[in-house]
């Protein structure tokens, strides 16, 4: 049990084990219990773990027990099974968000079609998030998982069409590969030169890398079925004129609302987190992150600046950081913060900010919350949908759904649900 110290050690499995093993025909090795936050996160570990990280426990436990060993604990590719197999630490895997992700995974591997395989990132957003909180388990990247009876068999459009994506986000993407597996002729134009949406920032941070693999899984679909993605274009009317789609799916995303606080923020330094995220933002050594939205973006973005060597305080609109996320992913995530010097205030709503503080007001008690020697102030706020082409689109009389951000803020989840029902629709 990883990180308790009065829970069993690994010296203390060994001599359990030397007790129990001659009475088995195989072990299965797993580390962590739910029973306590410091080891749960490895009952269902996050991407911040490497992938195979419990191998060297498990063929200890071969070594010593001359057992059978099976291991669970991020195997999320065959190449990282096979790996601790050839090393001699296991003799099977269990693999089972990997599978939740693709279910094809085995019959994918066995075929040689290994890169077509859909990677689980160790989000943990729809999987072990959802049965948390009483839904049926799913996965963000492939929402057919918990939707078997309703979008389990892919069926053939009636009638083939010409569909237009305006977006190369994961909804966007989602919605391309779909289409295109309907038997629709579809492009997608992405105005970045990347695909991938907010998505591209997730991977900037630490402990994220692997968000952009959403992305990448996600294109590859859509490409693999026929469809064609244009980067470095946007959609405007006059594109949609000379293209002519029957129909267009718009998946342009959000942008940053304009701050809006009664108490003003002249002289302060103001910026969105978006604009740390990709380095446009210059920042003194003390900052102040204001975080109405207590997801991914607050959490990261204070380990960031916090291991840029910044002094970093993170108020929070609500009850804690990190609110809003899976707890195996977040839970981690408040330790290292803690480890890195990072200050959290909860239940702080941002009220104003000057060139040397923030201002905060209990969000509850009404009191005041003075933060200061604020060099700069991130802003982790709320987003407003890109609605500009649907606006513009509007008069000419084609079939228009918006989906993801662009309809509503949302999660990457939401995105791509949106995106598989708004092409198998069509």
């Amino acid at each position: 049990e990883p990180g308790v110290p009065e829970g069993m050690s690994e010296a203390e499995s060994h001599a359990l084990l030397d007790l129990l093993a001659p009475h088995f025909d195989y072990l299965n090795v797993t580390t962590g219990s739910v029973s306590t936050l410091e080891s749960a996160p490895h009952s269902v570990p996050p991407m911040s773990l490497e992938p195979g990280y419990v191998g060297p426990l498990a063929g200890a436990v071969r070594t010593a027990t001359r057992k059978p060993v099976f291991m669970s604990g991020r195997v999320n590719r065959p190449d990282v099974a096979e790996k601790l197999l050839a090393e001699g630490k296991i003799d099977m895997c269990a693999m089972t968000r990997a599978l939740i992700a693709d279910p094809e995974l085995p019959n994918k591997a066995h075929a040689g079609k290994v890169e077509d395989i859909r990677t689980c990132v160790g989000c943990n957003q729809a999987c072990i998030g959802h049965n948390q909180n009483g839904f049926p388990v799913s996965c963000i990247q492939f929402p057919e998982t918990g939707r078997e009876l309703t979008y389990g068999t892919r069926t053939r459009a009636a009638k083939a069409k010409r569909i237009l994506v305006a977006g190369g986000g994961p909804g966007g993407l989602k919605a391309a590969a779909v289409a295109a597996e309907r038997g629709h002729d579809v492009t997608l134009y992405e105005r970045a030169t990347r695909l991938g949406g907010q998505v591209l920032l997730a991977e900037k941070l630490p402990g994220r890398m692997e968000f952009g693999g959403v992305a990448e899984n996600l294109a590859r679909e859509a490409e693999r079925w026929g469809a064609k993605i244009v980067k470095g274009t946007a959609v405007d009317s006059a594109l949609i004129a000379r293209e002519k789609p029957d129909a267009v799916i718009v998946a342009t995303g959000a942008r940053a609302r304009a701050l809006e606080v009664e108490g003003g923020t002249k002289g302060a330094n103001v910026v969105d987190a978006w604009q740390v995220i990709q380095g446009q933002a210059n920042l003194g050594g003390s900052v102040v992150i204001a975080d109405w939205r207590a997801d991914w973006v607050g959490l990261g973005v204070a380990e960031m600046l916090a291991r840029q060597g910044r002094k970093v305080r993170l108020a929070v609109h609500g009850y804690m950081a990190g609110e809003s996320i899976q707890q195996y992913v977040r839970d981690p995530w408040l330790g290292t913060l803690h480890k890195l010097g990072v200050e959290i205030v909860t239940m702080a709503r941002l009220v104003g900010a000057d060139a040397e503080s923030a201002y905060f007001q209990h969000v509850t008690g009404g009191g005041p919350i003075i933060l200061e020697g604020c060099e700069s102030l991130v802003v982790n706020m709320a987003r407003q949908s890109d609605t500009a082409l649907e606006v513009e689109l509007a008069p000419l009389g084609i079939p228009v759904t918006a989906i993801g951000d662009a309809l509503s803020p949302r999660t990457v989840e939401e995105a791509v649900l949106d995106g598989l029902k708004a092409a198998w629709t069509l």
